[in-house]
């Protein structure tokens, strides 16, 4: 796993940074101090078994993070990447998921004075199989560049993004999107989920609706809830019950079989029990 071990300290820590301060803090519980403090102390170690517990804790924490989930049905030869773009794989379960670190530059343009520079992350990315499906899970990076330096700051551009790596891994024309549509509207049904917000279509057109003071469709517009049953899902917002799970909203395209976890949840599974459950409806 050289990209991991070869990066700088600063890129280390940068990856870091995108997991949560409790899951940090319970991996490494005898270095003491904020975010940026144990993600620096933990980053200076580059030796083998430090990088060997980083991959490990990425792997185990990635269901934690923010994240874009794209998910394809997928033909029975599809297998899991050897590589990705700007990237390398670090860890596998053969025939069961891969996880990836890909080294992504911003092109930045530094102000008073004026000046050039970049701007490096390394990005979690993990693939999964299933019997049907194919499941690409990006981590969030949603970096304010500002942040790193003591001057305004503009981003000019990055040398790789999801739609990059999409593109080269569906290249085969083994995979295709999937519909989630059922999945989805049988969480719904069932309670477990309700949406505050919906684009959908109509017999002759693509509507949206929002519900006022965050209200689920289903408990306070029931019409409205009727009309979308019928109707193929675009983005759409959901609740979950703050007692079923720590993934308390996700947004989906079910249509594009797109889901996003916008936040981060504080137990570690429950955005794979999410995705789980979706799949197993469908």
């Amino acid at each position: 796993m050289p990209i991991i071990q070869q990066a700088t300290i600063e890129d280390r820590k940068r990856l870091l940074e995108l997991f949560p301060l409790a899951n940090l803090r319970q991996e490494w519980p005898t270095i003491k101090g904020l975010k940026e403090e144990i993600c620096y102390s933990v980053a200076a170690d580059a030796t083998q078994p430090q990088i060997d517990k980083v991959t490990k804790f990425i792997n185990e924490n990635l269901s934690c993070c923010k994240q874009h989930v794209y998910i394809f049905s997928r033909d029975a030869s599809a297998t899991l990447p050897t590589t990705v773009p700007h990237g390398e794989k670090i860890l596998e379960e053969p025939g069961v998921r891969s996880l990836y670190a890909i080294r992504v530059s911003y092109n930045i343009v530094l102000r008073d004075p004026l000046e050039d520079g970049v701007l490096e992350f390394l990005w979690p990315v993990r693939i999964e199989l299933t019997p049907q499906y194919f499941i690409a899970r990006f981590v969030v990076l949603e970096k304010n560049p500002s942040s790193y330096f003591d001057r305004p700051v503009y981003v000019g551009g990055k040398t790789v993004d999801e739609k990059a790596v999409l593109s080269e891994i569906t290249a085969s024309g083994l995979l295709s999107p999937a519909d989630l549509n059922k999945g989805i509207k049988k969480l719904w049904a069932d309670g477990l989920i309700d949406s505050t917000r919906t684009k959908y279509k109509t017999s002759i057109s693509t509507a949206s609706e929002a519900m006022d003071e965050e209200r689920g469709i289903k408990e306070f517009n029931p019409e409205l809830y009727a009309a979308v049953q019928a109707a193929p899902l675009y983005t759409t917002v959901f609740q979950i019950p703050e007692d079923k799970s720590s993934v308390c909203t996700f947004s989906t395209d079910p249509s594009n079989g797109i889901i996003g976890f916008t936040r981060y949840s504080e137990k570690k599974g429950d955005t794979d029990i999410v995705i789980e459950q979706i799949l197993t409806n469908n």
